[in-house]
């Protein structure tokens, strides 16, 4: 397993001492900027921040490569993400706000996705990924949105916008 492979199941499923040993301190996450506050640092604690708010939503996270390519400093892996919506998913806007929170569903779902990773003494450096979000929400019961479904939702979000602007 290559670095990048084993930064990418250290996010969904490992400590900090895992990304300590994977990923470089000056690390950057692109995909960050639609990610909670603490994900938009640099380093291990930043990727480790990623984690921790997917595994807030989802359970049995898993991440299976199916193929590696590197050529020079990149890495680019494409394999599948896995698990289960079992808490809210609170979505982030750019300027660091809550932009909605989806609650949890109990379904799940398997996705495709393709990560790139620079990477610089052996360590992660840059990563940014594209993603299948829409076969996600299907899979996971958001879309298309009962009525009912779209009210918890409103509901949860609210609360997650007071939450954030009391600090917590």
């Amino acid at each position: 397993m290559t670095v990048a492979e084993a930064a990418v199941s250290a996010v969904l499923g490992g400590t900090l001492d895992d990304l300590v040993a994977l990923v470089h301190p000056e690390a950057t996450n692109r995909e960050a900027a639609a990610e909670p506050p603490a994900t938009r640092g640099r380093g291990p604690r930043a990727f480790h921040a990623t984690g921790e708010w997917l595994r807030t939503a989802f359970s049995d996270l898993a991440w299976t490569t199916g193929q590696s390519i590197a050529e020079d400093d990149l890495v680019v892996t494409y394999g599948t993400m896995s698990g289960r919506h079992t808490g809210d998913f609170v979505a982030w806007t750019e300027d660091a706000q809550v932009d909605r929170v989806f609650v949890a569903t109990g379904r799940t779902f398997t996705v495709r996705q393709v990560h790139f990773q620079r990477v610089r003494d052996g360590l992660v450096i840059e990563h940014w990924a594209v993603r299948d979000d829409q076969g996600m929400a299907v899979q996971a019961g958001w879309i298309p949105p009962s009525p009912l479904f779209l009210l918890r939702c409103a509901r949860a979000t609210r609360a997650a916008r007071r939450r954030a602007r009391r600090g917590g």
